[in-house]
C-alpha cells in the first residue's frame, strides 16, 4: 500500500474520528499491527536478528512495506503528536490462531497479542537506568506523559490472518484451533488486545477495518486484474483463482461486519471499556471507492500526483520467479495504490 492510501486514510478518517470523539488534544498515538503500520520494527528485527531492547523508540523510516512512510506519519504530522509503533510488518493478531514464519531464521512473525502489546507494556514499566525515569513515557520530572486523555491507540490487522497461511489456505486447521472461524475467533482477538489495552490505561481506541482484499493483485484473479504469480505466492495458479478471490471476499466482510455490530455492542451493551471511546475508520469502503472511482472521493485524488494509474495496476511488475526479476513503473510511487 503507497503513500496515497497512507496520506487518504489520514485525511478520510483518523484525526476526525478522534476529534469527534471529544478530545481537544492528542499528544500520543500508539500503535498496533502489520506492514500497512510498520515504521520501521520489521527492518529492527531482520537487520539485528533480534526484538527491540526495552525502552528503545523506533524512528520513523521511509523504507516500509509501502514504499514510503506509512499513515502514522502523517498523522503525527497532522496532529503534532508523538508516534510510538509497535507495527510489525507480516504480523497476525495471534499466533495461536494464525502463526507464520518469516524469513530466516524462520521464527514467527511479531504478532500484536504475543509480542507487540507485551513489548508496549515492557516499556511502560521500563525505567532508564541513567536517569531512573521512564524516558519514553515520562518527562524529564518523571511525570508521565501517556494519560488516558491525551493518547490515542490504533490497531490495523488482519491482512495476515485472513490470507496466504491463515484462513485462505486453512492454516488454522492444523494449529491449536481447528474449528476456528474468522467472525469469531479471529474477532475475538482483536477484542482482546482492546482488554489489553484498556487495562494498561488505555481509553480512546481506533479500529481499521480489513481492506477489499480480494482486489488485491495478490489474491484477484488474473482475469480481473491480480497478478498470475508474485514472490508470496508462486502456485496461484495451481488454485482456482476464481474460487480464492470469491473466498477473500467473504472472509473480508464476515470480519468487517463483526467489527461493525461488535464494537459498538462490546462498547456500549456489554460495557466491556467502561468510559472508553471508539472509532471505526472505513478502510475497506474508502479503498472501494478510490477504486470505483466514486464521485466523492475525486478531491482527494486530484491531490496526488499525475498520471495516476489504474486500480489494476502496480508499480513492481515481476516477469520471474524471484524479486530481482522485477522493475519499477516510470510513471511516480505516489501515483500507485499497490
Amino acid at each position: 500500500m503507497l503513500l496515497l492510501l497512507q496520506t487518504l486514510l489520514l485525511s478520510a478518517g483518523v484525526t476526525v474520528a478522534v476529534r469527534n470523539q471529544g478530545l481537544e488534544g492528542i499528544d500520543n498515538l500508539i500503535v498496533f499491527g502489520d506492514s500497512f503500520s510498520d515504521q520501521g520494527r520489521l527492518s529492527w528485527f531482520t537487520d539485528r536478528q533480534e526484538a527491540p531492547p526495552t525502552g528503545t523508540f523506533i524512528h520513523p523510516s521511509n523504507k516500509t512495506a509501502s514504499g514510503g512512510h506509512s499513515w502514522p506519519y502523517f498523522a503525527s504530522q497532522a496532529l503534532k503528536a508523538t508516534v510510538y509503533n509497535y507495527a510489525v510488518g507480516g504480523a497476525t493478531c495471534t499466533n495461536k490462531l494464525a502463526p507464520r514464519k518469516s524469513p530466516p531464521p524462520k521464527t514467527p512473525f511479531p504478532s500484536v497479542a504475543e509480542y507487540q502489546v507485551p513489548a508496549f507494556q515492557n516499556d511502560t514499566e521500563w525505567k532508564n537506568e541513567s536517569t531512573g525515569t521512564n524516558t519514553l513515557y515520562e518527562d524529564d520530572d518523571g511525570e508521565p506523559t501517556r494519560r488516558p486523555e491525551n493518547t490515542v491507540y490504533a490497531l490495523w490487522i488482519g491482512t495476515n490472518d485472513l490470507g496466504l497461511d491463515g484462513f485462505l489456505t486453512d492454516s488454522q486447521w492444523k494449529r491449536q484451533k481447528p474449528n476456528a472461524t474468522v467472525a469469531r475467533d479471529f474477532t475475538d482477538c482483536v477484542w482482546g488486545i482492546f482488554d489489553a489495552l484498556y487495562d494498561a490505561g488505555g481509553r480512546h481506541f481506533v479500529l481499521f477495518n480489513l481492506i477489499p482484499l480480494e482486489r488485491t493483485p495478490l489474491y484477484a484473479a488474473p482475469r480481473r486484474g491480480g497478478a498470475a504469480q508474485t514472490d508470496f505466492w508462486m502456485a496461484k495458479l495451481e488454485h482456482n483463482t476464481t474460487a480464492v478471490e470469491h473466498r477473500m471476499r467473504e472472509a473480508t466482510a464476515a470480519a468487517n461486519v463483526a467489527f461493525e455490530y461488535g464494537a459498538p455492542f462490546h462498547l456500549l451493551v456489554r460495557r466491556r471499556w467502561p468510559g472508553a471511546t471508539f472509532a471505526l475508520l472505513d478502510a475497506h469502503r474508502l479503498l472501494a471507492g478510490l477504486m470505483d472511482g466514486d464521485d466523492n472521493d475525486k478531491k482527494k485524488r486530484a491531490r496526488f500526483e499525475k498520471p495516476a494509474a489504474g486500480p489494476r495496476e502496480w508499480y513492481f511488475r515481476c516477469a520471474g520467479d524471484g524479486e530481482f526479476h522485477c522493475k519499477p513503473d516510470k510513471r511516480p510511487l505516489a501515483s500507485f495504490m499497490w
